[in-house]
C-alpha cells in the first residue's frame, strides 16, 4: 500500500477568517480533481472556528509531488502566508 495521508492544520487569524473560506473551498475542488487524489476534506474545530484541519489520501508520493506543483496549490500557499497564526503538516501511513 503506498498511500499517504497527510493531516495539515491551519489556524487562521480572527480577521481573515472570512477571507480564508473562498479560497479553502477553491483548494478543496482544485485538489479532489487531481488524478492521484483519494480524498480532500476540510474540517473546522468545534471549540475554535479559526482553526482548520485538512484531511487528504494520496494514491502515492509522486502525487504529493505533483499536488505540491500545481497552481492551485501554490496560488493557495501564496494567498495564505500573512493570514495564518499557525501551520502544521503531519504525513502519515496507514501501518494496518
Amino acid at each position: 500500500m503506498n498511500e499517504i495521508r497527510i493531516v495539515a492544520e491551519l489556524e487562521v487569524m480572527p480577521e481573515h477568517r472570512e477571507a480564508m473560506l473562498p479560497a479553502f473551498r477553491a483548494m478543496v475542488e482544485a485538489s479532489r480533481a487531481e488524478s492521484g487524489n483519494l480524498a480532500y476534506d476540510l474540517t473546522e474545530d468545534l471549540e475554535n472556528p479559526c482553526r482548520f484541519f485538512i484531511l487528504e489520501a494520496w494514491a502515492s508520493a509522486g502525487a504529493i509531488v505533483e499536488h505540491n506543483a500545481s497552481a492551485h496549490f501554490k496560488a493557495f500557499g501564496e494567498f495564505q502566508k500573512d493570514k495564518l497564526r499557525r501551520k502544521a503538516v503531519v504525513k502519515l501511513k496507514q501501518l494496518f
